[in-house]
């Protein structure tokens, strides 16, 4: 009987133990809490743009001249022109201008490097490459000008009276 009494103890501690572990759920497992984490909010930089003031100024008109063959002066503007002379290859192109009493003539460096346009009654120190000098012609003559930083350049500008 001790026997049969041990078996059963033996029994009833194995349901025991099988009985509480299997209800039919899975065990629980262990679950490490999560740490709630806010998104980071994404800034997109703004470029700033500063406002150009509209140019409100008359366009300067250019007339347009006679195409003079290699050596020769161009033909004569009409009255109150403005006359081109561009500085490329470190020389003043046309060399030589004929323009009336109350004509303009604009200098333009094309150049990379600077130059001046110095003449006895007119001129610039420095013109920068991409810029440009205007003078207004009211007396009749010739005069001669040149380039102090090059001065193998030399150009001419031959003013006539008005007709």
């Amino acid at each position: 009987m001790n026997r049969e009494l041990f078996i059963l103890l033996i029994l009833c501690s194995v349901f025991l133990v099988v009985g509480c572990t299997e209800d039919g759920t899975e065990p629980a497992e262990t679950v490490t809490p999560v740490e709630t984490v806010n998104p980071v909010e994404t800034v997109t930089p703004v470029e700033t743009v500063t406002p150009v003031e509209e140019d409100t100024s008359e366009p300067v008109l250019t007339p347009v001249r006679d195409e003079a063959a290699p050596g020769e002066t161009p033909a004569l503007p009409v009255n109150g022109e403005t006359v081109e002379v561009m500085i490329e290859d470190n020389a003043f192109d046309p060399a030589t201008v004929n323009i009336f009493t109350g004509d303009t003539v604009r200098w333009t460096n094309l150049d990379s490097t600077p130059h001046t346009v110095t003449g006895a009654t007119f001129g610039i120190n420095n013109l920068n490459p991409g810029a440009s000098y205007e003078f207004l012609f009211t007396d009749p003559g010739t005069y001669e000008y040149y380039c102090e930083i090059h001065p193998s350049m030399e150009g001419t500008v031959i003013v006539k009276e008005n007709e």
